[in-house]
């Protein structure tokens, strides 16, 4: 009924402005046209007249069912038309952008003692409590070309009944730790392979594919996900990467050299948001990278990446910047890292997944910064604190990282996996990897970490992880780039979980 009357008033405006101009004056049509729009109105007309008086037939039951189906029959015919509209739309982006999507819920138990949080009143927190979060993931990819290809993922990653803020979120890890129910960039990028060129040449840019990365698909049960070994960098950035194909010319599979830089700090002004703070006093930090990667030579199924960092003017978030004599130092200086990673998937025909990372880190203090901590102004920089802040005091960390996973082979358990891994940091290291899967940044321990879980895939969309982490803690602090915090610590960490993630 309402498609007769919205078809009916279109023809009679239609006729109306035919007939009526702007300024009042009269427009003549010809007569067969006229005749044929009243013959298509009085057509509509009588439907309508036939609708309404069936609809009020007093006969047998039978003719009042089939009265009363009329209108109900063209309401249906309507919402196939619409349905068919809405396939047709949705089919059309997908032709263009492919979707999949992630839903993980997730339980932590965890229980922290002797917890040293950097804050008055907060020297030896002891805590136990359970964590429940829900993380939703739109991922899309697209051919937009031959050689020109993109690909993005949406995050919304939230605490259940979530009410705070963690003040530890930044740009590279808000799609990385739960809070609230917004939707965050995990990564959007584009690869461009310009064609013509003397050496296989390929960019990337946008929002990289910088976390999860390897060996992090193994206890994740998927594919590789980013470009870099996660033991050094794990967390969402943004910049630019050229890639040199050398297969060809070293003769090893999948082998190339990457040069990356991106911005790892920004500064912009709250009020006005192309300034800076501080009169620019605050400088941008950048992260300038190369790595080589290939598949290991007559080793299937696996890689090796070697990688060197160099991360310039590392900020410091602070009360006061500089101090009363030198209002000029707002970064606390540059730090260089270094990084081995070599990974074999069902090594040697059997059933076991292997890997081995290890890291080197190296400050360059540039002098100190001075911010209250709550006990009044101190003297902290990289990695430094008091005289060896002033003085501009280097420090070297180092870190390895191992684990395997068995691949259980049972048709009747849907062949489940069970991985442990290790690994140790120093005193003095330090790695930039916010955007850890886990609730805690476990690769940036200075101490011991032990890690077992089990995979139970129930069918290809859908699986289990259950799992126990222990950290212990030999100093302060970690994670943290800010001060020497210095000292042995008997903190730890445990931590038994248990996700459901479904993919498709």
């Amino acid at each position: 009924m309402k498609r007769v009357y919205l078809t009916m008033g279109a023809l009679l405006v239609w006729s109306t402005s035919a007939l009526a101009g702007a300024g009042g004056e009269t427009v003549t049509i010809p007569a067969d046209d006229y005749k044929a729009i009243m013959q298509q109105l009085k057509s509509l007309q009588q439907r309508v007249d036939t609708l309404e008086s069936k609809g009020k037939v007093a006969g047998d039951s039978a003719e009042r069912k089939q009265a009363a189906a009329i209108p109900g029959k063209l309401e249906k015919d309507v919402q196939n038309i619409y349905s068919t509209l809405d396939t047709v739309e949705t089919k059309t982006l997908k032709d263009r952008i492919n979707l999949g999507a992630e839903l993980r819920t997730r339980v932590d138990d965890i229980e922290v003692k002797n917890m040293n949080l950097g804050a008055a009143g907060f020297a030896n927190v002891s805590h136990t409590d359970n964590h429940w979060t829900n993380r939703f993931r739109l991922n899309m990819d697209a051919e937009i070309r031959k050689n020109l290809l993109f690909t993005g993922r949406l995050t919304a990653y939230k605490n259940f009944a979530d009410n705070t803020t963690n003040q530890l979120i930044n740009d590279a890890n808000q799609g990385h730790v739960p809070g609230d129910s917004g939707i965050k960039l995990d990564r959007a990028y584009v690869d461009w392979i310009p064609e013509g060129m003397p050496v296989p040449l390929a960019f990337t840019f946008g929002r990289h594919p910088s976390s999860e990365g390897p060996p992090q698909e193994l206890k994740e049960n998927r594919k590789r996900q980013s470009t870099y070994p996660s033991l050094l960098f794990d967390g969402e950035a943004d910049g630019v990467v050229a890639t040199v194909g050398l297969e060809r010319y070293l003769g090893w599979k999948q082998s190339g050299l990457r040069f990356a830089w991106g911005k790892a700090y920004q500064d912009d002004s709250a009020s006005i948001s192309y300034l800076d703070n501080y009169g620019g006093a605050l400088k941008d930090s950048n992260i300038y990278a190369m790595f080589f990667e290939t598949e290991i030579p007559g080793v299937k199924d696996s890689l090796l990446v070697l990688s060197a960092l160099r991360a310039s003017n590392l900020p410091a978030e602070s009360k006061y910047i500089g101090d009363a004599n030198n209002t000029s130092k707002a970064t606390i200086g540059d730090m260089d890292m270094f990084g081995i990673h070599a990974q074999a998937n069902r090594v040697a025909n059997s059933n076991f997944d292997v890997f081995l990372s290890t890291g080197l880190n190296r400050t360059h203090p540039n002098g100190y910064i001075t911010f209250d901590p709550g006990t009044g102004p101190q003297n902290y920089g990289l990695l430094t604190t008091g005289l060896d802040a002033v003085n501009g005091t280097s420090h070297t960390g180092w870190a390895v990282y191992a684990g395997t996973r068995y691949n259980i082979q049972s048709k009747a358990l849907n062949d489940p996996k069970v991985g442990f891994e290790f690994n140790h940091g120093s005193d003095y290291w330090f790695s930039f990897t916010w955007g850890s899967s886990e609730l805690y940044n476990k690769l940036a321990t200075r101490g011991n970490v032990y890690d077992l879980y089990y995979i139970q895939p129930f069918n290809e969309n859908l699986f289990a992880r259950l799992g126990v982490t222990y950290i212990d803690y030999n100093y302060n602090m970690s994670g943290l780039q800010i001060g020497d915090w210095g000292g042995n610590t008997d903190a730890s960490l445990r931590d038994v979980y248990f996700l459901l993630d479904c993919r498709f």
